[in-house]
């Protein structure tokens, strides 16, 4: 799947939008990509509502990890 589809339907995950794409690749390149997508859906939440900042430093953090490991998994650069 090229990136920027990937990022379309990582996107539209996160913003909770209806989504029907099938994604293949390694085990493990998929599990790392749908725990950040997981962490960022999540951080989005928590922003909208308003949560304190040790919570979204935390979620920032996580999310930071998560993004380096799929980058490095995949060679993707990951925009969102």
């Amino acid at each position: 799947m090229k990136p920027e589809v990937l990022h379309r339907v990582a996107a539209r995950y996160i913003m909770g939008q209806e989504n029907y794409a099938s994604i293949k690749g390694e085990k493990i390149q998929l599990e790392c990509f749908q725990q950040l997508l997981n962490v960022s859906k999540e951080l989005k939440e928590k922003l909208d509502e308003g949560k304190d900042l040790d919570t979204i430093v935390d979620l920032l953090n996580e999310k930071k990890d998560l993004t380096r490991k799929f980058q490095n998994l995949t060679g993707i650069t990951w925009r969102l």
